[in-house]
């Protein structure tokens, strides 16, 4: 990748954003991007919810395998995933993060998005641990303690999927619509077994969104905005962080350099940047 020097005074600014940014890293869905995500969704009923099926994926590009059930461990996530912190394969394991040892998505979800745009994605291409029934939208979930049978979790934030997973599939289209359906991101907090058609119960309290960490590569709330809704000053938003991570390779040295090159690789394919083109919204195709 051929990277552009940014003028003095731009990367000034951008690194003073992104400190700001990191000083503020405690955040959940921000409540305008929740309202966008919540948008022409059926409102969640008060009945538990049910685990319909279990994934788990040993490394970066592998397949999804389909459990029975699965260990898991407080703080570290399911055992045999790739986003265990025992074994971090994942692609997303350099930009670590709570919410990465368990995630779930709704089957209505993925249900709504084959009706209504008939884009096929489903419990084996999904990328998620957890598929559930009966808690659409999970976004309602953010900030909340649950169980899934014997295992309490914490909501840190929703999912969003990336490029990758629509490149993975082959359907164009799917980023954009599936971004405010993709899932959500859940701490394990206490050990046990996880088994197939275990119940989901929301634990009594309130959201408490104070308690949300989301790992560094998800600390603007503009980037939980679906793509083509994001205003101009969102989207500039998205550009100057990115050339903040950009400022941060360019001065960086020695192995610092290797590692600051793939955050910015990876942002790129994540957010579908191809070139100086891209205006911090929609994907370049």
């Amino acid at each position: 990748m051929e990277l552009f020097r940014v003028p003095t005074l731009a990367v000034t600014a951008a690194i003073s954003l992104l400190i700001y940014l990191m000083h503020h890293k405690r955040t959940a869905l921000p409540e305008k991007a929740q309202r966008r995500s919540q948008r022409s969704q059926p409102r969640r009923t008060s009945q538990p919810g049910v685990v319909e099926s279990i994934w788990t994926c040993p490394g970066t590009s592998q397949a999804m395998e389909r459990q029975g059930s699965v260990e898991c461990v407080a703080g570290k996530g399911i055992v045999g995933d790739r986003y265990n912190t025992d074994v971090t394969r994942g692609r997303y394991s350099n930009t670590p993060e709570p919410g990465r040892q368990m995630t779930l998505i709704a089957a209505e979800g993925m249900e709504l998005l084959a009706d209504k745009y008939h884009l096929k994605i489903g419990p084996q291409n999904c990328r998620r641990n957890v598929v559930v029934r009966g808690l659409h939208p999970l976004s309602e979930l953010v900030g909340r303690e649950f169980r899934l049978g014997d295992i309490r979790v914490f909501a840190h934030r929703t999912s969003v999927p990336c490029m990758y997973l629509e490149g993975l599939t082959k359907q164009k289209g799917l980023f954009q619509e599936f971004y405010c359906d993709a899932g959500l991101n859940c701490e394990i907090l206490e050990d046990g077994t996880l088994c197939d058609g275990a119940s989901v119960e929301l634990l009594p309290g309130e959201p408490d969104l104070d308690r949300c960490v989301v790992g560094r590569a998800w600390i603007l709330p503009a980037l939980f905005v679906r793509p083509r809704e994001r205003s101009a000053a969102e989207r500039q938003q998205v550009l100057d962080l990115r050339k903040a991570l950009e400022a941060e390779h360019v001065s960086a040295t020695g192995t610092d350099k290797t590692s600051t090159l793939k955050k910015l690789r990876l942002f790129d394919q994540t957010h579908g940047r191809k070139n100086g083109a891209w205006d911090g919204g929609s994907p370049q195709y």
